[in-house]
């Protein structure tokens, strides 16, 4: 028996597909289903019942193994009074929920915000008592292929279309792997009128300011910022615009992607917008060198190159000093072979020795060694871990074990001189803290982290 009702209900939108309900036009409800599902599935007997409850219409279905424990019988006979309970069922509410499904699919459409297929689906099941109702509206659901998405609930048609979306978009990516959505839109073969964004963002999409993409990356965000901007940024409007924090790996990020350039010494852009990329002081000398055939002029240098990168004439002078460069008479070229003459651990400043007469390394730790920035080290120390100039070398802990190595690099054109890197580690797992003395042991076969009571002489015993 079908039962009428006079409840009124509102027909979605047209214009972006059904999915947002108006008040501009109603629709009457053809048939209220619950109240005859409900007296279907009490002519059931007990565990027939149970089963339909808590499996077959069940939003979270009970496994079969289980059902059948709790009634004392195999899970393959379970499956057998499940499958006479769908035939039952069927032959007495069926045509019923056929009918429901078709009022359904006319007020919803293939895909429906959450909320507003719920209401619709209410109207349906609204007849029957609160505990059949659920049961009553995974019938409607099944039959009409619904299923719960991320914020609608879409059916199968719906699910296909998301589908193709998320299979084709990858072959509509840009070098900053932003999707051309509207080369999207038009290889799309199926189109049902349904709303695009709830489309797209049940195919994983993601927007990133307006743009559509596979997957939120640091890339992606810098690119969307800098092509938003229109103009290079600071690291720092970089950041902000692209929601990250301003830190070395932004700093990596910007000089290991080829897709952006640094235009100036703090200015970065993407890489379509350069022609000349500043690359560093050091490199911008060495390539003019090489343009005026292998010398320069310093006058000639220390007044074009912060001009056009906006460093300090003193910059550029601090590196010309290094053992890079060879400047004399006012010119300047690239030494052919820079060296350093040996140095004396006992006049390190930044060293202090063990009672039995082995060198430690000592430095204040601060807030940069622990967020992972290397520490300054003098040339004698450098040279008694086997490092020389234009030179690298990781050097593992002894103490403590399991820890990333330490590394020492020199190089020619660092006005600073040697530094020690990776220490972020070690210093960690030891407990250090800002403010105190880190005490390392230097040995080039291995390194060892001291305890801050370590006897220790300032001068060589």
């Amino acid at each position: 028996m079908l039962t009428r009702s006079r409840n009124v209900f509102m027909l979605a939108s047209p214009q972006d597909g059904p999915s947002h309900l108006l008040e501009e036009a109603a629709v009457p409800t053809p048939v209220q289903i619950g109240h005859d599902f409900e007296r279907a599935l009490a002519a059931l007997d007990e565990r027939r019942r149970v089963i339909a409850v808590r499996r077959t219409f069940a939003r979270k279905p009970e496994r079969l193994a289980a059902l059948g424990a709790e009634f004392g019988v195999s899970r393959e006979r379970t499956r057998q009074l499940e499958a006479n309970l769908r035939q039952r069922m069927e032959a007495r509410t069926g045509e019923l929920i056929d009918q429901a499904v078709r009022w359904l699919r006319v007020v919803v459409g293939p895909v429906a915000p959450e909320d507003d297929f719920r209401r619709a689906l209410d109207q349906l099941v609204c007849d029957a008592r609160p505990k059949w109702r659920a049961a009553a509206e995974v019938a409607v659901m099944n039959v009409g292929g619904y299923r719960v998405m991320d914020g609608v609930v879409g059916d199968a048609a719906f699910r296909g279309y998301v589908a193709e979306i998320r299979q084709r978009a990858p072959r509509f990516l840009d070098e900053s792997r932003v999707i051309d959505e509207a080369a999207l839109r038009d290889a799309i073969e199926t189109r049902p009128a349904v709303p695009w964004e709830h489309a797209v963002r049940n195919a994983g999409l993601i927007r990133i300011r307006g743009r559509l993409v596979l997957r939120d990356t640091r890339r992606t965000r810098v690119a969307l910022a800098l092509d938003a901007a229109g103009r290079p940024l600071t690291r720092r409007e970089i950041a902000q615009m692209a929601d990250l924090p301003d830190n070395t790996t932004l700093s990596s990020l910007l000089s290991s992607e080829e897709m952006f350039v640094r235009l100036t010494k703090d200015e970065w852009g993407l890489a379509k917008w350069a022609s000349e990329p500043y690359r560093g002081v050091v490199a911008e000398v060495v390539r003019r060198i090489e343009h005026e055939g292998g010398k320069a002029r310093v006058e000639d240098l220390l007044t074009e190159i912060p001009e056009r990168y906006g460093v300090l004439p003193a910059t550029v002078r601090n590196y010309l000093a290094t053992r890079k460069f060879v400047v004399k008479d006012g010119w300047v070229r690239v030494a052919d072979r820079p060296r350093a003459r040996r140095r004396s651990l006992s006049d390190a400043r930044d060293v202090a020795w063990t009672t039995e007469g082995k060198p430690v390394l000592r430095f204040p730790a601060g807030e940069q060694h622990l967020r992972g920035n290397s520490q300054k080290i003098s040339i004698a120390v450098a040279q008694h871990l086997g490092v020389g100039l234009d030179q690298s070398r990781r050097i593992p802990f002894r103490y403590p074990r399991g820890v990333a190595p330490a590394s020492v690099i020199w190089r020619s054109y660092d006005p600073n001189g040697p530094e020690l890197g990776c220490l972020r580690e070690a210093l960690r797992r030891v407990a250090i803290r800002p403010g105190e003395d880190v005490l390392l042991l230097l040995d080039r076969r291995g390194l060892r982290v001291l305890g801050p009571g370590a006897a220790l002489l300032n001068a060589k015993p």
